[in-house]
Order: structure tokens, then sequence, then C-alpha cells
């Protein structure tokens, strides 16, 4: 057997503090802004800096995330600042998001918080995890943090690189890669061990198991976990002991090995009770309460749920008690204590969240119909059962359908409906191969009771392969029980050899202390008689080497601070000019569209003027002078149409590069009709060439009294193109969508108002959702696919207008579409 622990699973915090609040939910633009208008380096900046790279990271803007992190760290170390270390731990849990390693840095910012004699508390801030979704694109999310990888190995940060590594081993276990993870896994606890952090080294050779699981390694398996128990045993003094012996026992609960699981959570329960670590206490609390419950020690794990109550409603925990509420009701049914599981089920209700108040009522009417299941109501039971899955089956909880199926069945069976029994039981099979899950009770059962009524039926072979398949289940859990028990014996007696050689290293060092005492005074005594003569002379040396030091360092810090500031100015303009040619990109089909016309017209009339010239030639040799200077009019009316196509094209042009080059911020007057129109046809256009299945309708609605206004007018038609452009793709995706009936339609229009412009640019597209309306304008934020879009567009919209002194305003609705509206003063 071998241990298996869980994988880490990704999800990200806010947070919120005593008196400091932070601006976690800020723009990232907001907060970059604040890092960078910030007048000095000092402990307000550290903060800063901490909340930008969590932003980032809960972003998915990994690298420039870790670069802030460490421009924050550098800044503590130089201030010699211990709150930044604090924020520092806190910022990489927020990398890890949920998990073991980010309860393992977010101790250490608690602990260093607790340091006596110091006023740190008011640093460490409680993160409250959100959603953190990393999609599933593996080999994306492996090549961007390779990549980052990289960066951080040419600076030699040991700390960030073994973060970065611990994730990449991770996706290369996803996409199937186990070689290059175990690898990755590797060279992470080298680096963990080289940095002296226990715990994260413990936890990342864990980790290791399931490289070494799926390449089939049995016996580096076993080698690997007889060095983590000893391990265990060798640093029990160690603060990180009961994040060890915690995530030691979810392990041994994840292969099912559940003996030695309840053992270590136990000590884990010990260690954490002793330290007050109430919030690890808890989630112990509850592991092993499901362990207890996996063993069918429903006593034992109703009298845990009573301790992890208490502790919750201690600690005022109104988001985990209702689903202690809920497991703490099925522990005490199956002591037969029906009255309690009512209550506690009726308290699981009070939650306020809908949808799991919708799971926890499904959830009543499964304990209601097993209860009456109980006292033999069969007839009673089956409505509240069949309520139960049907509720199960809309919440897509496809974990507890086959049981309740199951149960359906054997009321059925018990009332002699042996039909209806033998529908709802291969229902139950069904469900229970559809979940996918390593269980074999629900099979067992079933495949017995599937023997019994198909027994019943008179159809003995069928019930002969049913009660075959029971044996079978029977058989292998017993060879795996065995296999457990030998595997758990083997472990024991590692931890008592361990255990004795402790023991007998321990005697041996009293025996050498005793005889060396002696010795170690007359050492001392020398020594210090040395040391009285030279400690003068030592303190001037050394007061002489650290102001040297200390000069250097500072000196060293300063080229830092100015190469990483050049860096961040370099990107920053790089990122706004990548935006600008981005949208240069989106408008090259349309513009070749635009100038194809007016150069077609040229061509034509060149082509015309050619054979008109020739023809006056020959009228001319014949004496008809009348009819050459007819043919010479048709000539110069051309010549005048390819000049007007010409200017068409030239203008085109020139609008073309003043898109593209950089602004000089000058404002001069414009026609904004006839930027709107422009920008309206090339984005069309352009779309139409990239897509030729792409169509929409575009609808006008200019005000013909509209004056010019003092704009920079690359600057506002990059807003109005970026505009229609995301309002093209809006109505195309729910074309795609095959919604019946449905017509495209953007529709643009301007409005002169006292001393304001309008501009407005509408889509019956699917609008925007209620929770990412608050992102929309955050740089790098996107919902188009990878690839398809930069997530600058719109935060350089909202920048321009701002900066023109107006206004950018979005108003939307689900499934109906959205309005931006452009709200610019003309008071210049």
């Amino acid at each position: 057997m071998i241990l298996k622990l869980i994988l880490i699973c990704f999800t990200i915090a806010t947070s919120s503090a005593q008196d400091i609040q932070p601006i976690h939910l800020a723009k990232i633009d907001s907060l970059q802004n604040l890092v960078e208008s910030h007048p000095q380096n000092d402990q307000e900046k550290v903060r800063l800096l901490n909340e930008y790279a969590r932003s980032c990271f809960h972003s998915l803007e990994h690298k420039q995330g870790f670069i802030t992190t460490r421009e924050a760290r550098l800044l503590s170390e130089q201030l010699n600042f211990k709150g930044g270390e604090i924020m520092y731990y806190l910022t990489l849990s927020e990398y890890f998001g949920s998990g073991d390693l980010a309860n393992y840095y977010r101790k250490q910012a608690e602990w260093l918080s607790k340091t006596p004699d110091q006023q740190l508390g008011k640093y460490y801030v409680s993160l409250q995890n959100k959603d953190y979704n990393l999609g599933n694109d593996w080999e994306h999310l492996k090549r961007k943090s390779t990549d980052l990888l990289h960066y951080f190995e040419n600076l030699d940060d040991k700390e960030i690189q073994a973060s970065i590594l611990s994730n990449i081993g991770y996706f290369n276990y996803r996409i199937g890669n186990f070689e290059e993870a175990l690898h990755n896994q590797e060279k992470a606890i080298t680096l963990y061990k080289d940095l002296g952090q226990t715990y994260p080294a413990f936890q990342t050779s864990s980790d290791k198991m399931y490289s070494l699981k799926s390449l089939e390694q049995e016996d580096d398996i076993k080698k690997l976990e007889t060095e983590l128990v000893e391990f265990i045993t060798q640093n029990k003094n160690e603060s990180t002991y009961g994040l060890i012996t915690a995530a030691m026992a979810n392990g041994y609960s994840g292969s099912g090995r559940y003996g030695l699981a309840i053992e270590y959570y136990l000590k884990s329960i010990s260690i954490f009770e002793q330290n007050g670590d109430v919030s690890m206490l808890a989630d112990t609390y509850e592991n092993i309460g499901t362990a207890y419950r996996n063993i069918v020690m429903y006593d034992k794990a109703a009298v845990i749920y009573e301790k992890l109550i208490t502790l919750l409603k201690q600690q005022n925990d109104t988001d985990n008690i209702f689903d202690i509420y809920s497991q703490a009701s099925f522990s005490n049914y199956y002591i037969k204590n029906y009255d309690k599981a009512r209550e506690y089920m009726a308290l699981s209700l009070q939650v306020a969240n809908e949808q799991i108040k919708e799971y926890y009522l499904a959830r009543q009417y499964s304990l209601e119909g097993q209860i009456l299941k109980d006292g033999k109501q069969y007839s009673a039971a089956i409505p509240y059962l069949q309520k139960a899955l049907a509720s199960y089956m809309e919440l897509g909880k496809k974990n507890g359908n086959p049981f309740m199926a199951m149960y359906t069945a054997e009321c059925y069976q018990q009332m002699g409906d042996y039909k209806k029994a033998l529908e709802h039981a291969l229902l139950g099979l069904q469900m229970e191969k559809e979940t996918n899950l390593p269980r074999t009770k629900v099979e067992s059962e079933i495949s017995l009771m599937l023997s019994e009524i198909y027994e019943k039926l008179g159809q003995n072979d069928k019930a002969f392969q049913y009660l075959k398949r029971y044996e079978e289940i029977r058989a292998e859990n017993d060879k795996l029980d065995a296999a457990n028990r030998l595997a758990d014996a083997e472990i024991n007696d590692i931890l008592e050899k361990s255990q004795r050689k402790i023991d007998v290293a321990e005697q041996e060092n009293l025996l050498a202390d005793q005889a060396n005492k002696v010795q170690k005074i007359w050492i001392f005594s020398i020594t210090g008689a040395l040391l009285s003569a030279l400690l003068l002379s030592f303190i001037l040396f050394r007061n002489n080497k650290n102001k040297q030091k200390a000069n250097k360092i500072l000196s060293k810090q300063k080229e830092e601070i100015q190469t990483t500031l050049k860096k961040l100015e370099a990107t920053q303009s790089q990122l706004i000019q990548s935006e600008k040619m981005a949208s240069l990109g989106e408008l090259t089909a349309g513009i070749a569209h635009e100038i194809q016309n007016p150069l077609n017209f040229v061509n034509n009339f060149s082509e015309v003027s050619n054979e008109l010239i020739d023809e006056m030639n020959e009228e001319i040799e014949k004496g008809e002078f009348e009819e050459a200077k007819d043919i010479a009019k048709d000539i110069k009316q051309n010549l005048e149409k390819i000049n007007h196509h010409g200017k068409r094209a030239d203008a085109i042009v020139k609008s073309m590069l003043q898109h593209s080059r950089s602004s000089n911020g000058t404002k001069e007057p414009t026609d904004i009709n006839a930027l709107t129109d422009e920008y309206l046809r090339l984005a069309y256009h352009g779309l139409r060439a990239k897509d030729k299945s792409f169509n929409a309708k575009m609808e006008t609605n200019f005000d013909e009294n509209l004056e010019k206004v003092q704009v920079i007018a690359q600057d506002i038609g990059r807003v109005i193109l970026n505009l229609i452009t995301n309002g093209f793709y809006a109505v195309d995706e729910k074309k795609k969508s095959g919604i019946k009936n449905y017509d495209p339609t953007v529709s643009v229009s301007t409005k002169q108002l006292k001393d304001q412009i309008i501009i407005t640019v509408k889509d019956n597209g699917n609008g925007i959702p209620k929770q990412i309306l608050d992102k929309i304008y955050q740089p790098f934020f996107t919902t188009k696919p990878t690839g398809q879009g930069t997530g600058l567009g719109l935060s350089m919209s909202y920048d321009i207008v701002v900066a023109h002194g107006g206004e950018l305003k979005v108003e939307t609705k689900e499934g109906e579409g959205t309005l931006f509206t452009i709200n610019l003063k003309n008071n210049d």
C-alpha cells in the first residue's frame, strides 16, 4: 500500500485586518498607480506592493505578482521591517490559495505576528478564501510557469523558485508527464532543504508519491514512505510538527488506511490544543470525524462533531458550521439518535446561501426517508427518498444518487414489489458507476440486493451472477484490508525502531555531556579570559567592517531599485504599444477592404482613359475634331475621378498611420461623426475578412448638428474601435449559440448636448455577467479565449476617456445586450 496525500487545491484569498484596511478588491491598475505614486520607500510602500502582488496572483498574472513580491521582500529587508516579513508570507500563501502549502505560509505569518515584545499583530491579516480558477489548460499553465521559473533562476531566488516548481510539478502530473513531475518535485525538495524549510520539504516529498505511483515504482514508494515516517519521528520539536502529522494523517485517510490516519490525527489534535491553534484544530476535528465515519465508528464521529460545533460557535464561524450540522446529523442517525439527527438537520437549513440550502434540503429528505425506512414505514419513506434523488440530480450531486436509488429499491423489496425493486436497484448500480469513485460499498450492497431480487423473480442465472460479483468485491476488500494491516504493521515497526534509535542517541549524548562537563568548565574559563582580552579590539574592528558592509549593501540595493524601476517603465511602455498594435491588427483587414474600393476605381478609370485616348487619336486623324473634343472631356472627367479616389485612399492610409503612431498629446478639432463612421466600417470589414461567416447589422444615428470636438483623434479612435469590435464579437458569439430568429445588431449614435458630446455603442449580445462587471476595466482581464484578446482594450479605453476629462459608462443586462456611453466635454 502507498501513502496517498491530498493534491493542492487552488483558491485564493482576500483579506481584512484590524487597523490596516486592505484594498484587495480594488482594480489592479488602481493598486499599481498607488504603488508608483507613493513618494518614498517606507513601510506603507511594502504594504502596497504586497496588496498589488496578491491582486496579480488572483488575476493569474503570476510573473508580475512574484516580481512585486520580491520587490516588497527586498524593501522590507532594507528597512529591517519585520511586519513586511509577515505580509510576505501571506502573499506567498495567496499564490497557493488553499491547501497544505498555503496553510504553512499563513501559519508562518501568524506565528511571527505573535512574537513577544513586538507589536506585529496588526500586520497579520486573516485571508478569506475566494474562487481562484486556474482553468484546465495545463500545457499553457506549465509553459507560462516554466518561463517564470527561468526568470527567477537568473535571479537565484530559491524560495520563489521552489514555489513555482511545486506548481509546475502539479501541472505536469495533470498532463501525464509523470517523469517531469517527479523531476520538478525533487528540485523543489532540494531548494526547500537548502532554505531550511522543513515542512514544505516534507509536503513536497509526500506529493512525490503520486508521481511514483503513476510510474509504478513500488520499491521507491516504500522507501519514500519509510523516510517520511522516520522524518516525523526525528522532528518532533519542529514548530511545524502539527502540520506535518496532519498532512500524514490526510495521506493515510486518502488511501483508506484509517487506523494510521486516526493515530496521526490524534497527535495533531494534541499539538493544536496545546498551541491554541483553533483553525487547524477545527480542520483536524472535521477530518478525523470523516475518518471515524468511514470505518463505521459513528458514535465517535458524533462526539467529534459535538466538539467541533462548540469550537465553531466560540469562533463565530458562520461559514463552516452549517456543513458540520449536516454531517453531525447523519452521524447521529447511524447511532439511532433520530431526534438529535433531525435537530442538527434543521439547524443546517438556516444557511443563507440558497443553493447550499437546496442541497441540505435534499439531505433532509434523505434523512427522513431513511428514518421511516428503519421504522419499516416503507410506503411513507419512498416519496422522501425520491425527492432527495430528484434534488441531487438537479443539483448535480452524483455521489448521493446511488444511495437514494438503493434505499428506494430496499423499500420496494420489503413491500414485495420486486419489479420496482429491480428497476431502482439497477438504476442505483448504473448511477454508482457514473460517479467514477473508487468505492465498493454501494456496488457490494446493490449486488447482494439484486441477487436476492432475481432469486425472488425466478431468474437464478442473474441471481448467481450478482451473488458472484458480491463475493468478488468482498474478496477484494478482504485482500485490501490485509494489505493495509500489513503495511500498517511495517510502519509501526519503523516507528518503534526510530524511537529506540532516538532513545539510545539521547542516552549516549547524556553520558558524553557528563564526561565532558569538567573539560568544558576549564575551556570556558580560558576562553572567557581570552575573549575579555580581545573584546575591545574586536568591537572596533567589527564596527568598521559593519560600516563598510552597510555602505556596499546600500549601494547595491540602490542599483537594483534603479534597474527594477527602468524595467517596470519599459514594460509599461511595451504593454501600451502592444495594445495599440493589437487594435491596428484588427483594423488591417478592414483597411485593406476600404483601400481596395478606391484602387478598383483608379484602375478601371485608368484603363477606360487609355482606350479613350486611342479613340481620340483616331478621330483627330480623321479630322473629326468635335468628336475628339467630346472624348477629351470624358478623359478629363475620368482623371478627376481618379484623383478623387486616389485622395480617398491617401486619407485611409493617413488614418491608419495616425492610429498606429504614438500620440503627441495635441488636441485638434475633430469630426466625431466621420471618425465614428470610419471605424465602424473598418471594424466590420476587418472581421469579415477574418471570418467570412461573420455578419451583423449596423445601425447609425448621428447628430447632424454635432460640432467638432477638441480631442486627440487617434486616441478617441482607438476607444471607438475597441467598443465597436467588442460589440461585434458579443453579437457573433450569441449568434453561434444557435438562438433562433436572432438578428445580431450593433448600433452607434452621437448626440450634441449643451457642453457635452455623447457617443454610444450598443449591441444585442449576451451582456456582461454581474460577477465580472466590476473587473472589465482591469488590465489583462478578458473573457475571450486565450490568444483572442489582450485584456488591455477596455482598460486603455477607460484611461483615454478619463484623460480627456470625460466618462466611460456601461449598462448591461444578461441575455439582452450591453450599452457603452462616452461622455466628452466640449468646453474648448
